[in-house]
């Protein structure tokens, strides 16, 4: 079976190689004396010891670097392994849970799997061998009495007739028939591992596919602590796919475990996950994630793509203060993230509104089209986070396309439903900063109040969504008179009635929505 193995090796001085290679420190002695003698530029002390010979030699080659060859191989450490003799073993441990490790084989009490591995550091197999070895004893010396008592008559019987045969050929000579000596052996201590589901016991291989896999995960973390030879070691616990088979309530029970054991610093472990479920996400933590995306082509590669709130705050400096991104990832941005970091391109909209619109748009040409095509729209929750959001995204490597609302026409609104001038004057204080916070964002000339456009990195509304539906596509609200009167329930801010208002609307879909889904697809 071949073996792999991490290791390093170092540079040296070759003369000296020939003197750490011997056996005794005496060879050692005479080999370093010849040098010395050989030599007498290296300026070598006297000998003294082994220790101070090392010591000398390794100073000397800190000081003449460029003398330096690769060592050889027989100099090589291996730092790594659990079962090894691993130099780095309890410094830092390596803990991989594949996506194909089976509880049923690592449940089992053998040499290689989880569970032996467990029981070998952790119970002396050999605390009952004296005890045993009475019982076998007792048992051995029981069974020998056995076949004596039930054998003697007959084997007599059959050696006397015998042996009236064997001399008549062979006189002066006779042969003895007796019950061989019994040899048992005390069996090696062997355990089981069960399942106590309720009152019911079953083994491992009868339980859920979630069920295991949490039981491996928790075994392997076990192994790791087990052989960790150190207080200063470090566990890294590394999980492949964790999601699978895991309900959508565990998982996230899963991800938030996972999560403590690694900002516990007591507990010295560092967690590490490919995942494909967003419950595994957080993106208030969005600066731990690591996206590796395939380039195809000619030339196929995977990058590594990550940002840094660092990174994030230089991208809004000027836009948005350190403190507002502090805030808004906290209260706002924190759920929005996580779907989209798995998307190949991504649409940042206003709300749940825009959303539900585009993905509608999108189902007109085929029922989820737009999920189908790796696209995700993510809504940001109020105009002045869009440029966070769209920060993120970009930095971690999604190409994003923006939408927001001008709301030009707020203030009709606000004066037909009776709202003070105060109150008024307060609203458009909020949309002129939050627009022009946009617009240098994108890199576009500021107004308080911008007209409608589809640029190649933004879209603007110039007032709203539904306003601009209202006057651009009527069938549209046609579509959520029908929804409502057939339902009882007002389409109005409703997800669901609104993309299926916009499935099912009859006329054209307006070219600017069109041109919009084109801008966020990339095309």
């Amino acid at each position: 079976m071949r073996a792999e193995t991490l290791s390093a090796n170092s540079k040296s001085y070759p003369p000296f190689n020939a003197i750490r290679s011997k056996a005794s420190a005496g060879e050692k002695k005479t080999a370093y004396n010849e040098l010395r003698t050989s030599e007498p530029s290296l300026g070598l002390q006297a000998w003294t010891s082994a220790e101070a010979a090392n010591q000398v030699m390794t100073t000397w080659e800190a000081g003449h670097t460029d003398k330096l060859e690769e060592a050889p191989e027989s100099l090589q450490t291996n730092f790594f392994g659990f079962n090894s003799g691993g130099k780095m073993s309890g410094l830092f441990d390596f803990v991989l849970v594949t996506a194909d490790l089976r509880a049923s084989e690592e449940s089992l009490d053998g040499k290689s799997s989880i569970i032996g591995r467990i029981l070998e550091r952790s119970i002396d197999r050999t605390a009952a061998d004296e005890a045993i070895a009475v019982i076998v004893e007792e048992s051995r010396s029981k069974q020998q009495k056995v076949y004596q008592e039930k054998f003697s008559a007959q084997l007599e019987a059959m050696t006397s007739r015998l042996n009236e045969v064997v001399n008549s050929y062979s006189p002066g000579r006779a042969i003895t028939v007796t019950p061989a000596d019994v040899e048992l052996k005390a069996p090696r201590t062997a355990f089981e591992v069960g399942v106590l589901d309720g009152t019911t016991e079953t083994a491992v291989e009868r339980q859920g596919h979630g069920f295991q896999r949490t039981l491996l995960i928790s075994a392997l973390q076990l192994l790791a602590q087990s052989g960790a030879a150190s207080t200063e070691g470090v566990i890294c616990l590394a999980i492949e796919e964790p999601e699978l088979f895991q309900h959508p309530i565990q998982a996230q029970t899963f991800a938030k475990v996972l999560r403590s054991l690694a900002e516990d610093a007591g507990k010295r472990i560092q967690v590490s996950y490919a995942t494909h479920s967003p419950y595994f996400i957080e993106a208030r933590h969005f600066d731990q994630v690591r996206r590796l995306t395939r380039t195809l082509g000619g030339n196929p590669a995977v990058t590594v793509h990550r940002a840094t709130l660092a990174d994030v705050k230089q991208r809004l400096d000027g836009v948005l203060s350190p403190d507002t991104v502090d805030r808004q990832l906290d209260s706002v941005v924190a759920n929005q993230l996580a779907v989209a970091l798995f998307a190949h391109r991504a649409f940042v909209v206003e709300g749940t509104t825009e959303q539900s619109v585009f993905y509608g748009i999108g189902d007109r040409t085929s029922l989820g089209s737009l999920e189908a095509s790796g696209i995700s729209i993510v809504p940001a929750g109020c105009k002045a986070s869009v440029p966070l959001v769209h920060a993120i995204l970009t930095l971690i490597g999604i190409p994003a396309y923006a939408l927001f609302d001008s709301d030009g026409g707020f203030e009709a609104r606000a004066v037909a439903n009776g709202k003070t001038k105060e109150k008024i004057a307060e609203e458009r204080t909020g949309h002129v900063a939050a627009n022009r916070k946009a617009l240098r964002y994108f890199g576009r000339a500021e107004e308080d109040f911008p007209s409608g456009v589809v640029a190649n990195e933004v879209a603007i509304f110039e007032d709203h969504l539904e306003a601009f539906l209202s006057t651009t596509w009527t069938e549209w609200v046609t579509a959520c008179k029908n929804i409502q009167a057939a339902t009882g329930i007002s389409p109005a801010k409703n997800q669901l009635a609104y993309r299926k208002a916009t499935l099912e609307a009859e006329g054209a879909v307006p070219e600017m929505l069109t041109q919009i889904v084109a801008k966020a697809m990339g095309i």
